[in-house]
């Protein structure tokens, strides 16, 4: 870590923009392994004190050390997130979405839902955002398996990473065309198929099956031509009712709400 020292000696700009790192870091130290260097902290504090002055970084900063010695950790982590965003302001800098840090991540082991094959086809979605968020949704739900048409964007694209947190890693995924999973008369290895798109069953009357492939379309255009027929043939369509004036949802928030009335039928 770099010394107070250093620090006095970078450029404005520069220290200012560290500081925010080592916040960041103090955050992760004291979620993950619950202890700080505090004599550090201190003196960290009384730097951002004196380069921050006449901001709300100053007197946050004053504050937080008034009680750092009686501070409980599971506080002093709040506290510190607020004042590293308080310096992200001050730079002009707000985190995108998918830059917040998620540091409250529960124990990886065996992944649930093994018992149930439920799983997943990606009609030509297309922002790496919202595929990393299907990704994370899925993932918590115990999803087996997200079968990927050519067109959508790669799970390895750093979007997806970002907003997947890592879960494009722990689900199970593949490449595969439309007229491989749609296009048979005999689909035994999909199961049941239903596709969550306008027009369809309301979401609370869906009769849900224990094991089958959803298919969720493109943020365009919905599902494809081929996606529709093998749903309608199969299980049917899914619809979620909106009351709004704009009458649509997020496509990643979309199937996180059928994905939590498929988990709970």
């Amino acid at each position: 870590m770099i010394t107070i020292k250093k620090l006095r000696t970078l450029k404005t700009g520069t220290l200012r923009r560290k500081t925010a790192v080592l916040l960041q870091a103090f955050e992760n130290n004291l979620v993950v392994e619950d202890e700080i260097d505090l004599a550090y902290l201190r003196e960290l504090l009384f730097l951002m004190i004196e380069e921050f002055s006449e901001t709300e970084v100053s007197s946050a900063a004053k504050e937080i050390g008034k009680t750092l010695d009686n501070q409980a950790s599971g506080n002093l982590v709040y506290q510190l997130n607020s004042l590293r965003h308080a310096v992200l302001t001050v730079l002009g800098t707000e985190p995108a979405d998918w830059d917040i840090q998620r540091y409250h991540s529960p124990v990886v082991g065996e992944r649930g839902g093994e018992g149930r094959k439920v799983e997943l086809y990606l009609d030509d979605i297309r922002s790496p955002f919202n595929l990393g968020s299907i990704f994370r949704t899925a993932e918590a739900f115990g999803v087996s398996r997200i079968l990927l048409s050519p067109d959508c964007p790669s799970p390895q694209h750093r979007r997806a990473q970002r907003s997947s947190m890592g879960c494009t890693e722990l689900v199970p995924w593949e490449r595969a065309g439309k007229d491989e999973v749609f296009g048979k008369t005999d689909r035994a290895d999909y199961g049941n198929i239903f596709a969550l798109e306008l027009g369809g069953t309301e979401i609370s009357r869906f009769n849900f099956p224990r094991e089958g492939i959803a298919v969720i379309g493109s943020e365009e255009l919905g599902i494809s031509p081929g996606a529709r027929a093998a749903a309608e043939n199969s299980m049917g369509l899914v619809s979620i009712p909106v009351i709004g004036l704009k009458g649509s949802i997020n496509v990643s928030v979309a199937f996180g709400i059928m994905m939590q009335r498929w988990a709970e039928s």
